[in-house]
Order: C-alpha cells, then sequence, then structure tokens
C-alpha cells in the first residue's frame, strides 16, 4: 500500500538513527512514501518538535501517517500511543510531542499532571491507544532505540491498513503540554511568546492576527527593540519588521539578516504589542 509516512525527530543526520527507522518502514512497506518533516529538533525538546509538527501536518492528505521521535523518557514506563483523528494519524511517545494534534481535538476536560503536562480527554472525533502488542515490534526490542524497534514498525503497519485496536487497548486520556496563549495586557495591548527561530532566523510567535490590538499603528517591542506596524512581506521596508508569516502567526523577520541574533532572543521569551497613538 502506497501511503505517506512523515518523520520528525531530535536524531540529526550525521549518525544512522534515521536511516534505520526508515530501513525498519520499508522492511515491511517497501511501497510507503517517507517524508521527513525535520530531523534537527534540538535534542530532547518536545515543545519544538509538537510546534514543528503542527505548521506541517495539516498540509499532507488526511491519510498521512505522522512519526515522531523525540523521546526523552525513551525505555521508562511512559506510554507510546497512536492517536488517529480526521487531521490524520500519529504516532509517538505520550510526552507532549503531539500536543497541538491533541489540542484540535481535545475537550476541555483535563487534569494536571507532572513536568509541566494536564491529561487531556479527546473529544468523539479521535481516537488513541497504548501501544502494548509487543509482537508487532521488532525484537530484540532496545531499551534505548523505541523509535526503531515500536514506533517504526507501528507506523509502517499502519501504512498497511492496520487498525489501530490491533496495537493496544483504547485510551481517552492524553498528554498535552500546557502551550503558551497570548495574554491581554491591562490597558489593553497583548503580550504574547516566542515558540520558534527559523532557520533564517525569523521569529515566530504565538500571536495571530485576532489577537493583535485594533487599529493599524502598532508598536512592537522585542527585547527592547521596537518594530511599527505590519509589513506584507518580507521584502518590504528595511531593517526589522512585524509580518504574519505562512503559518499563521506574528513573526519578527531582519531585511537579510537574522532578527533573533540582532535582539538576542530565545524561544520562550516575551513580546509585547500595542495600539499605537
Amino acid at each position: 500500500m502506497n501511503s505517506v509516512i512523515t518523520l520528525t525527530t531530535d536524531f540529526g543526520v550525521a549518525g544512522g538513527y534515521v536511516a534505520a527507522m526508515k530501513g525498519v518502514i520499508l522492511d515491511t512497506n517497501p511501497e510507503a512514501l517517507l517524508v521527513d518533516i525535520s530531523h534537527e529538533i534540538p535534542p530532547q525538546n518536545v515543545f519544538q518538535a509538537a510546534f514543528v509538527l503542527s505548521t506541517v501536518y495539516p498540509y499532507f492528505p488526511r491519510s498521512a501517517i505522522h512519526l515522531v521521535v523525540v523521546d526523552p523518557g525513551v525505555g521508562t514506563t511512559r506510554r507510546i500511543v497512536i492517536l488517529r483523528t480526521p487531521s490524520g494519524t500519529f504516532v509517538g511517545p505520550d510526552n507532549g510531542v503531539l500536543s497541538y494534534a491533541i489540542q484540535e481535538y481535545a475537550s476541555g476536560d483535563f487534569v494536571e499532571a507532572s513536568g509541566g503536562l494536564r491529561q487531556v480527554k479527546l473529544n468523539p472525533e479521535a481516537h488513541a491507544v497504548e501501544v502494548t502488542n509487543s509482537r508487532f515490534f521488532r525484537q530484540p526490542v532496545s531499551d534505548t532505540f523505541h523509535g526503531r524497534d515500536i514506533m517504526a514498525p507501528v507506523a509502517a503497519l499502519l501504512s498497511q491498513g492496520f487498525q489501530i485496536n490491533a496495537f493496544g487497548e483504547t485510551v481517552n486520556r492524553l498528554n498535552m503540554l500546557k502551550l503558551p496563549q497570548p495574554e491581554v495586557l491591562a490597558g489593553g495591548g497583548v503580550t504574547g511568546h516566542v515558540l520558534h527561530i527559523d532557520n533564517f532566523g525569523n521569529v515566530i510567535t504565538d500571536v495571530r492576527p485576532e489577537d493583535l490590538p485594533a487599529g493599524t499603528n502598532l508598536r512592537i517591542d522585542l527585547g527592547g527593540h521596537l518594530v511599527q506596524g505590519l509589513k506584507h512581506a518580507y521584502a518590504d521596508g528595511s531593517g526589522l519588521m512585524a509580518v504574519i508569516g505562512s503559518a499563521g502567526y506574528l513573526e519578527i523577520a531582519l531585511k537579510g539578516g537574522s532578527a533573533a541574533a540582532l535582539c538576542s532572543t530565545r524561544v520562550g521569551d516575551d513580546i509585547k504589542i500595542r495600539a499605537g497613538a
């Protein structure tokens, strides 16, 4: 069966980890179409993996399987899960790496968990199972490489039409990170948060167009650097500029350079937006 499987990891490309996973998948389903989303997620950075995945999966066929292996808890009792939604099927550790996919189908019912996570109940549109059926695993299972020995074969079998209930029991709650949200400031304005810095040094925030204060003369403060107004494209104007990027979020860019480097910006930093006088 000719199915799409995407891969997102923090493995980098210098070693053979990604190739080993691809080999396992192709050994099971030689017709699988493998698409690399990223293997340059910062090591063990679950949030960055969740965010990068969220900017990509909506553009794939709904039949696609998204395999995510950013797994600091590999070899522990953390769960491996399959999440099937109308937007796609996801395979990964239950450590928050699927947070944005979960958020789309969360019921609003959650309980606080440890490690900055909350256990979210899924609405009826989504179906999840904990992967426990070892007859589908590659043997012997390494304690340090579940991506190769458990998740890759599961993704390959899903791409051949296996139903998710074959792999384990249904679970109705999954772990989700407490995702940053813009905050309304007293007296007007918004405080946003830096979610991601791309390869160009563009600073991507959690602020969407509907979060922006009313008015056209916006004043945006990123690390003490003032940006005024919105541009339509990176080529407009000069110096620091604000645009609504392709993922639908407010970005700060620097024409011909890195906004992140100029502003000494890191993921998690605040950005403040007010309407100008």
